[in-house]
């Protein structure tokens, strides 16, 4: 198979993915720790013995944490308002207290009320450690910068207030204080070396915490208590200097009052309603009146009786009797005349009484005349009484206002000193009934455990950061390798083919050279891969089958003429009369790896001091026929001076052998690849599996393409198939490695 070198590819444009996140297989990745799995856990194990090692020279520190939880609820004896009103149940409000705990007057409550000052912990005046040369000669080097300043040199023990100031200072440093999520409660924590004092400051913070907030509160009611005491006797004074005001005014006035009224607004009221009730009274006995009168001026008595007068007793007897009669008359009548004596005497009676209420009548139409007039008289009078009585308050209204503004004030006054007198009474309670608006829900002890450092979870983490670091490293050093061993990444790199992969021979055995191996072990991986190679140049698709194949490298060691020479024994094991020309001819080796020495060479024949035939020897283990090169120690000619001469050469073989396999030199190396490749029917590059560096392999791609050269493909050499299997690559290689026993090494 014979391919251009393509420009991009040449130039490592083509399918190469940079990258570390785009090359990234999960099973490739795997394969690689695994084969750097020495370097990662040589890390993992310094991480872990530097961890340890570190955590323990550390000092341990404990921490003990007390719960205190504000309480909204309370014991209620008395319905008092309290002078400092108690904590709302809010979160700012919770906050707030945080704060409170955390302040430096809290901390230096705490280190009074423990002594502190006393305690080599926070005070390290009173420590009496040894010091160390170093701390020595630290000490006397900062003596000897103050003394060369002008400074005090020996004076440096701080002050009784500056110690006590360090003291608070070193307390408040170990305190930390949290919320409960979602509730009311605060978690006092405090740190120290020593449990039992971490246990002693944490319970005493929160002792503090609830003193301070019943002092607070005894604070502001003794200083209430004190206020309105001083306010009350002024308002005192004030109210007796109002009321005294109100009863000189009244006096000088004249103003008096009934149940809080003036007395002339009283009596007028009074009067008033008796004049309205005597008015009524009159219209309706007028009315009555005016009707009786009207009845007798139109006859119409017997309506009168019916109406007007039935009130009246006497009529109705008398009404009564006059049905009686009148029902008796109509009996007579129907079984006597008129004539008869009943009947006449029956007639009399009804006369009578009919005179007789007609008399009554007239005498209720004269006392109703009789109460009109008196009804009036008493209403003239009741008039006259209020009009002087109005006369009288009127010129009382304009005093009255100045009074009652005198008795709104006293009033006011009165209420602000009663009030202020009830207030006074139950600030003095409630200085017996005080509680704090916070109680203690949990007490520390002290604690078993130091809480840093954790030394299982910093070294846990180490070791995390460590293996991270481990495969990081490895992943960048795996990055960073710059050689190919895979045919898939020559071919993603380079865009050429990669026709296969040829094992590296390390142990062939006391009678078996390298050089022979395809021949001595026909069975094996490496004359199996050789024959694979073969094929792939030999019977390309699309591609006629090349007779001249110039097989070369980028830079020397890369085993292109062990490579010339297995695949020349192969094509002659496979029966095609083949010829190997070393082409080399400033490092001649095929002779050497064949075992022989000539004396006629190539270069004798490009000279013409030979013929071919002389100079054509036969490989003592084949029937490959060999031109060999120049030996290193003879002087070497130059290519481009006999390249028609070398084109003679090739024409000629051509008609003599079915392959002509040419070793050429490097292409980095010299200038004689560009005659040879141009004499050729297609090029094989090798490539030494992870060794040969990239950019090598891609500057010696692009010298080729420069000529034209027809590339076959490239050949993997010298592989490490066990190395190669741990790679992960899938492909012949790692089947060398795995299944080797399949073959006849």
């Amino acid at each position: 198979m014979t391919v251009p070198v393509k420009s991009e590819i040449a130039s490592g444009t083509g399918t190469r993915h940079i990258g570390l996140v785009s090359e990234i297989d999960i099973r490739r990745t795997l394969s690689m720790l695994w084969r750097r799995r020495w370097m990662i856990l040589a890390i993992l194990a310094l991480s872990v013995a530097g961890s340890w090692l570190f955590v323990s020279r550390i000092e341990p520190v404990y921490t003990a944490t007390t719960q205190v939880m504000i309480d909204s609820r309370r014991t209620r004896i008395v319905d008092i308002k309290e002078v400092l009103s108690q904590l709302s149940p809010q979160l700012v409000t919770v906050a707030s207290e945080v704060e409170v705990i955390r302040s430096r007057g809290l901390a230096q409550r705490v280190s009074d009320t423990l002594d502190l000052y006393k305690d080599p912990e926070f005070n390290p005046r009173l420590r009496t450690q040894p010091e160390s040369r170093i701390g020595a000669l630290i000490g006397a080097v900062k003596n000897g910068v103050r003394s060369l300043f002008g400074g005090d040199s020996q004076d440096t023990t701080p002050s009784p207030a500056e110690e006590r100031e360090n003291v608070v200072s070193r307390v408040h440093l170990g305190l930390s204080v949290s919320v409960v999520p979602q509730s009311m409660v605060i978690q006092i924590s405090y740190q120290s070396t020593s449990p039992n004092t971490a246990s002693r400051v944490a319970n005493a913070f929160a002792e503090a915490y609830i003193a301070e907030q019943l002092e607070a509160k005894f604070e502001a009611i003794r200083y209430a208590t004190s206020w309105l005491n001083d306010r009350l006797a002024s308002l005192r004074q004030t109210v007796g200097e109002s009321e005294r005001a109100v009863n000189a005014y009244r006096a000088e006035h004249n103003i008096q009052e009934n149940r809080g009224q003036p007395a002339n607004q009283q009596k007028l009221g009074e009067l008033t309603t008796q004049l309205t009730a005597i008015q009524a009274r009159r219209v309706e006995q007028e009315a009555r009146l005016a009707r009786v009168e009207q009845m007798r001026a139109t006859g119409a008595a017997g309506a009168l009786r019916a109406d007007e007068l039935l009130d009246s007793p006497l009529v109705l007897k008398l009404k009564e009797q006059e049905a009686t009669l009148a029902r008796e008359a109509s009996e007579m009548a129907s079984r006597y005349g008129d004539r008869h004596p009943q009947m006449v005497k029956v007639k009399a009676e009804l006369e009578e009484i009919t005179s007789r209420i007609n008399t009554e009548i007239n005498k209720l139409a004269s006392g109703l005349r009789s109460d009109v007039a008196v009804l009036r008289d008493r209403e003239a009078g009741l008039s006259g009484q209020i009009r002087a009585l109005e006369t009288n308050a009127f010129s009382q209204n304009t005093a009255e206002v100045r009074l009652r503004e005198l008795e709104r004030e006293a009033q006011a006054n009165r209420a602000i000193y009663e009030t202020f007198l009830t207030r006074f009474k139950e600030t003095g309670e409630q200085e017996r009934i005080q509680q704090a608006d916070s109680r203690i829900i949990s007490l520390s002890t002290p604690p078993k455990i130091p809480s840093y450092p954790r030394k299982g979870a910093m070294v846990l983490g180490a070791a995390i950061i460590g293996l991270i670091l481990a495969v990081a490293l490895a992943m960048v050093i795996e990055q960073f390798d710059n050689t190919f061993r895979s045919g898939l990444q020559v071919e993603q790199y380079t865009g050429v083919p990669a026709l296969g992969l040829i094992p590296e021979i390390r142990n062939t055995g006391a009678d078996t050279r390298v050089e022979s191996y395809v021949v001595d072990k026909p069975e094996s991986s490496y004359a199996e891969a050789y024959r694979i190679a073969w094929f792939a140049a030999k019977h390309a698709a699309n591609a006629p089958d090349p007779q001249v194949l110039v097989i070369t490298s980028s830079v020397p060691e890369e085993g292109k003429s062990l490579t010339a020479l297995s695949m020349a024994r192969t094509a002659s094991g496979l029966g095609l009369k083949t010829i190997l020309i070393d082409a080399d001819l400033r490092r001649a080796s095929i002779a050497s790896k064949m075992g022989i020495q000539p004396e006629k060479t190539i270069a004798k024949v490009l000279t013409g001091e030979i013929t071919l035939a002389d100079a054509v020897i036969r490989d003592p283990v084949s029937n490959l026929d060999v031109l060999p090169g120049v030996p290193s120690n003879r002087r070497v000619i130059d290519l481009l001076r006999v390249s028609d001469e070398l084109r003679t050469l090739i024409e000629s073989l051509r008609q003599n052998y079915d392959i002509i396999i040419i070793d050429s030199p490097p292409a980095l190396s010299v200038a004689d690849i560009q005659v040879l490749a141009r004499l050729a029917d297609a090029t094989l590059f090798c490539v030494r599996w992870d060794a040969t560096p990239r950019e090598s392999v891609q500057a010696a791609l692009r010298s080729l393409q420069d000529h034209q050269v027809q590339l076959s493909g490239i050949l993997l050499t010298r592989v490490n198939v066990q190395r190669h299997a741990s790679y992960g690559h899938r492909d012949i290689g790692y089947y060398y490695g795995r299944y080797h026993s399949y073959y006849t090494e």
